[in-house]
């Protein structure tokens, strides 16, 4: 069940938040965590199990690694969190590298609640957090339907205080809650949808300027789909008195590689930063030895995405570039202006090439062979969705943020932006309906 559903919006989410505003006090985390668990159970089975073995795990030896704060059982601890991650997402790649078949189906999150699970633990090691003693408020967390299968990844420090008392009714912050949502419906439903559509129709042909032409959309796409499921995230969150932190701020912004992952997906480069890059000695090392941090995080960012060879390629050609930006002279592109924002631009497509092609090589081949660049096909294409994935790239821009910040201390604004919320929200239903393409790729992680 994805948010972007006739049945999330008008029958789970109705339902959900009726019993919500019915029951009183601390039950409302039960509703949550009940909710929650059904909304997976809908979406995967039997394999709820996975989520409710990881749920009562994390809970408990949390609670036990509270009293026995050893090197040791951390490791036991990470080791055991992992397995199923391990298990499920990775026993068939592995495998397949000595021409064995063995398919397993990955369950829904995995990656998400895994990684939120073990961050728990880890923070209760360091003392950074105490022990949740309720089982239902750690529940509602780590389950919580809102960010349950696509993120953003949820530190338990970000929300313990509002997780472990009853959270008060607040209009106003309902009121942002169902304004962040309906806008990231639109992001999913209109734009996300509609580049989805684009590249699958041009995917037929591999002029240059097509190969191009796709290369930009999937990486729009990519950002309006994932960044959609954070605002609706977050927005949920504000309605149920949750305070979830930003996962995307504006990345087809930035001005270099770095710059970029510290607006993309900021919660998974904030764990892999505060779990694995520090621990290893950060920057705070010699030149090799920081080299070599940066290779193993985005290593392992690659493989976080997906259990396959192009994934890991394209974590390394990130952390590859990390690098010549901090060590040689291709830290000067980032310091002269448009040129580094061009410079970034250019490196990112290239780079999700690696995301969404397996044959990668051969895709940039085609998008750099000069004597097929232009063909009758390509300036079709060009003239009928030219427009559509420049008007995208400006909604992944701040300009609009910009004038709805100019705009606001206007009389009666208040009442347009409620017209124009309802507006997206019927426009939303009108491309769902229409349209009859409603992949959420984040799923797939």
């Amino acid at each position: 069940m994805v948010f972007s559903s006739i049945n999330f919006i008008f029958y789970f989410l109705v339902i959900v938040i009726a019993l919500y505003a019915l029951v009183k006090g601390a039950y409302k985390n039960g509703v949550l965590l009940l909710s929650s668990l059904f909304f997976y159970f809908y979406g995967e089975g039997t394999l709820v199990i996975i989520l409710v073995g990881t749920l009562l795990f994390s809970y408990y030896y949390a609670r036990f690694i509270e009293k026995h704060r050893k090197p040791i059982y951390l490791f036991i601890g990470m080791v055991i969190s992992f397995l199923p991650l391990i298990y499920f997402k990775y026993t068939s790649f592995i495998l397949s590298n000595f021409g064995i078949i063995y398919h397993i189906t990955l369950p829904l999150g995995i990656s998400f609640f895994s990684f939120q699970a073990a961050s728990y633990i880890i923070d209760v090691y360091r003392e950074d957090v105490k022990a949740s003693h309720s089982l239902v408020n750690y529940g509602t967390y780590l389950t919580f339907f809102g960010q349950l299968v696509a993120g953003p990844i949820v530190r338990y420090e970000t929300i313990a205080k509002e997780v472990e008392k009853v959270r008060p009714y607040n209009e106003n912050e309902t009121y942002i809650g169902i304004r962040r949502f309906m806008v990231g419906l639109f992001k999913k439903c209109v734009l996300a949808n509609m580049l989805g559509l684009i590249v699958s129709e041009m995917s037929a042909y591999d002029s240059g300027l097509i190969l191009w032409m796709i290369a930009i959309s999937e990486v729009l796409q990519l950002y309006f789909d994932f960044s959609a499921y954070s605002d609706m995230a977050i927005g949920l969150g504000l309605f149920f008195g949750f305070h979830f932190l930003e996962n995307f701020d504006y990345p087809l912004m930035a001005t270099s590689v770095r710059t970029f992952w510290q607006r993309w997906h900021i919660s998974l480069g904030t764990w892999f930063k505060d779990y694995v890059y520090f621990p290893l000695g950060g920057s705070r090392v010699k030149p090799l030895r920081h080299i070599f941090n940066l290779l193993v995080v985005w290593l392992l960012t690659g493989l976080w995405h997906g259990a396959a060879w192009n994934f890991v390629l394209w974590g390394l050609y990130f952390g590859v570039l990390i690098i010549l930006e901090r060590y040689t002279p291709l830290r000067n592109l980032t310091k002269i202006k448009y040129v580094d924002h061009i410079y970034t631009l250019f490196v990112v497509i290239i780079g999700f090439v690696f995301f969404n092609h397996p044959d990668t090589l051969g895709y940039l081949a085609k998008m750099f062979d000069i004597s097929s660049f232009i063909d009758p096909v390509s300036i079709y294409y060009l003239s009928s969705y030219g427009l559509f994935i420049l008007i995208a790239f400006i909604g992944a821009t701040p300009l609009i943020k910009r004038i709805y910040r100019k705009v606001i201390c206007f009389k009666y604004f208040k009442y347009i932006e409620v017209i124009g919320i309802f507006a997206l929200f019927f426009m939303s239903l009108a491309y769902l309906v229409g349209l009859g393409f409603n992949p959420f790729l984040y799923f797939r992680f």
